[in-house]
């Protein structure tokens, strides 16, 4: 029986994007493909279990031990031939859950930001971040195996030393490789994923360039000028090349053009109403992500228009996390409407978590004290469903509303598709 090979994602943004455009090429390839990313597992594109399901049966989220998942291959082995498995591997796996399988043929490891930091004895610094996701390179195949990697990342390219020494091929992605020998490595025979200036994403070998695809035919890109979704699909083209073990199939880009995001999954979600007031939904989590999805929004903005923000943060983040966050984002955004996670309301705080207890309405007011020193607009409404009617209310024609949603994001969608009477872009 065929063995199943596995393509895992790890790093603090872009994994769930990241595994749904590897997910989506390969069933656009005829491969029968297993997808677990944080809101539940997919097999071949249909929903098999959701976040909740995960949290029910084992007090887990689905990106912490996703090789679970791999039953779907035993429960069908017909499902083997041709199958692959598109892991979203969360910080949790370097903990006593584990991944749930023992290697994966390729690994991605996308960037090291400030977030979960505090929310352990050993994760206190990002270093510390950096060493905990370091499993996505020592747990590589020994042979024909491939670290796909951020080359501009210093945290990320020190962790390679974990890899395996024989039998693994490093493909570094990146637009500067400031943090690698990138033409040693070239040089060496290797290759790389990069963006050119007219905005490609290439294969860079030291003879030439091979075009994978025109990040202006993907609207999700905003014509290649959103570099988190460049980041995402340049790591995306280094897991198909190592999937393929180097050599794409014919086609290949046409596939990758082709891909476009769910509407309903929360990743630079547009949706438009009649009075030209813009929404953009996105799942956006730490300060730096904040802050580049607020930059994006302010392109798209009308004459006199403004940008303004619907936001939340998880509650198990540090006291000075979440005011470092408000900070940026009180600069980032014109106007803010801070809403809770835990709001009493659509979820009440009825666990504990080790290290941080879970109190209505305490993140949100952290956060809104600290946007408050430095943006003086800003208004905090515990429910997310009144957070965005308020919004709306307040939104003129020109204005571009960024929503952060919560973690139901089909919920989400439909509170913002419902306040605003808008519909997908």
């Amino acid at each position: 029986m065929a063995t199943v090979p596995i393509i895992s994602v790890t790093g603090t943004k872009g994994k769930t994007t990241t595994v749904s455009v590897i997910a989506d090429v390969l069933l656009q390839l005829q491969h029968n493909v297993l997808k677990v990313d944080t809101t539940g597992h997919f097999m071949n594109g249909e929903r098999r279990s959701t976040l909740d399901d995960s949290k029910s049966a084992w007090r887990l989220v689905p990106s912490v031990a996703p090789g679970r998942y791999l039953w779907e291959f035993h429960a069908r082995p017909e499902l083997k031939e041709n199958g692959v498995a598109v892991l979203e591997c969360s910080l949790g796996c370097s903990a006593s859950s584990g991944l749930a399988y023992r290697y994966h043929k390729v690994g991605i490891f996308l960037n090291v930001f400030e977030d979960h930091l505090g929310s352990s004895d050993r994760i206190k610094t990002k270093e510390d971040i950096a060493h905990a996701k370091e499993f996505i390179f020592s747990r590589l195949l020994h042979q024909d195996a491939y670290a796909v990697f951020n080359a501009d990342d210093i945290l990320v390219v020190d962790r390679l030393e974990v890899r395996p020494k024989v039998g693994v091929t490093l493909i570094p992605f990146g637009l500067t490789f400031s943090h690698f020998d990138i033409q040693r490595h070239l040089a060496d025979g290797g290759v790389a994923v990069t963006m050119t200036e007219d905005k490609r994403i290439v294969l860079r070998r030291q003879e030439s360039d091979e075009t994978i695809l025109d990040l202006r035919q993907i609207p999700w890109t905003f014509d290649g000028n959103f570099l988190p979704s460049v980041w995402n699909l340049m790591a995306a083209v280094g897991g198909i090349y190592g999937m393929y073990d180097g050599q794409l199939p014919a086609g290949v880009k046409a596939v990758f053009e082709a891909v476009r995001l769910d509407p309903y999954g929360g990743r630079l979600t547009m949706l438009r109403n009649q009075n030209n007031v813009q929404v953009l939904a996105d799942y956006a989590h730490e300060k730096i992500s904040l802050g580049m999805v607020a930059d994006l929004a302010r392109t798209k903005i009308g004459d006199g228009g403004k940008v303004i923000g619907v936001v939340r943060l998880a509650h198990d983040r540090t006291d000075e996390l979440m005011r470092e966050t408000g900070t940026v984002i009180g600069q980032a955004f014109d106007q803010l409407v801070v809403y809770d996670k835990i709001d009493g309301y659509l979820r009440k705080a009825v666990t504990k978590h080790k290290r941080f207890e879970e109190v209505e309405g305490r993140t949100s007011q952290i956060l809104t004290d600290a946007i408050a020193e430095v943006n003086p607009h800003v208004e905090r409404i515990i429910r997310e469903d009144e957070a965005i009617a308020r919004a709306a209310a307040i939104a003129k024609p020109g204005d571009v509303v960024v929503i952060i949603v919560n973690d139901d994001i089909v919920r989400s969608i439909n509170f913002i598709k419902k306040a605003f009477n808008a519909e997908f872009v």
